[in-house]
């Protein structure tokens, strides 16, 4: 059988010497691309694997990057930017660990603790919110990723509610005067600042507010809302906001049931882009939020700091509006309705 392979095997192959090969594995030192990609080429083709346990007793440096995320509650976003997170990780030859913590203030506090005090972790990514000012086993390096709360409800503005807009004056282009929205729960930060940016753009653009009704992230909630929505209001032409695509689909049924066809009659918006969302019908027009793209982006400014690197630029948008059925033509402008996803 032959012997494993060693970093001085890998310094030969690569051209470089062993000190290069540890600056590599480690992620520290000024090394370049080309280096770089020489060093972990001739490590693929050695099947090279570094001891990390002695490694990390000779360096201070384990390889591993810890993940702190809650469990999900009503949003899975949390979990797909850290999901997101750790294949950007692996792929810079870190060994990730998902944490998912409770979103009780002491059993969260208890595990944030052991993580934070484990001295396991070179660095800690955290999608909820930390308190490490008094903390006095703070890890060597935190990234503070905002875009939830302890509740896994969006806060970020990169994340943020600014579509809505977007969404409402599309379709006041098509003629559209007559609105209405359907909020999600209002002890979310999220859903109030959907149900703010609407009543902003109503006022704004000089449209007719007929009414916020407030669902909670409820379907069946939703359903009971459009049919006891006043018998005697024209909801001929009516354009429905709706929190997000559950209550976006609900109306449609509800809708249907008072005899008004979307979007021959009326049009609906939704919010979140669920996997079906492109596939029932009529397809729904809604807003994707790139939550993977989100974590990929926190995981490279983690492993910059880790690596005394240059942090990445912003990732800006982090939200599109897709255009389909629901809302008939597509407005003047927009992009046209996806074929697929």
């Amino acid at each position: 059988m032959p012997r494993p392979a060693t970093s001085k095997d890998v310094a030969r192959l690569a051209g470089v010497s062993q000190t290069t090969v540890s600056y590599v594995l480690r992620g520290t030192g000024r090394i370049s691309p080309q280096t770089r990609r020489r060093v972990e080429e001739a490590c693929e083709t050695l099947h090279y694997r570094p001891n990390l346990a002695a490694q990390s007793m000779r360096t201070g440096r384990t390889g591993r990057l810890a993940i702190l995320t809650a469990t999900p509650g009503i949003s899975p976003g949390g979990l797909l930017s850290a999901a997101a997170a750790a294949t950007v990780a692996v792929a810079e030859r870190y060994a990730p660990e998902i944490r998912v913590v409770a979103v009780e203030p002491e059993l969260r506090a208890e595990s944030v603790h052991d993580v934070l005090g484990s001295g396991s972790f070179e660095g800690i990514l955290s999608f909820i919110p930390l308190d490490l000012e008094h903390d006095p086993t703070r890890a060597r390096v935190v990234v503070m990723s905002e875009a939830f709360d302890d509740q896994m409800r969006v806060t970020d503005e990169r994340i943020g509610a600014q579509p809505v807009r977007r969404l409402m004056s599309g379709l006041a282009a098509r003629g559209h005067r007559r609105f209405l929205h359907l909020a999600g729960d209002l002890e979310y930060l999220s859903a109030r600042k959907r149900r703010d940016a609407y009543l902003a753009a109503v006022a704004e653009l000089g449209l007719t507010d007929l009414g916020v009704h407030e669902c909670g992230w409820s379907g069946e909630r939703t359903l009971e809302v459009v049919r006891s929505i006043g018998p005697d209001l024209d909801l001929e032409g009516v354009a429905v906001v709706a929190a997000n695509d559950i209550l976006a689909s609900a109306a449609i049924r509800g809708l249907l049931e008072r005899g008004v066809r979307v979007p021959d009659h009326a049009v609906v918006t939704g919010w979140d882009d669920m996997p079906t969302s492109a596939f029932q019908v009529p397809a729904l027009t809604t807003v994707g939020v790139d939550f993977a793209a989100f974590g990929a982006w926190a995981m490279r400014t983690l492993i910059a700091r880790v690596r005394d690197e240059p942090e990445p630029a912003d990732p800006g948008e982090l939200q599109r509006i897709h255009w389909r059925e629901s809302t008939g033509d597509v407005p003047e402008g927009a992009p046209h309705p996806p074929t697929s996803g």
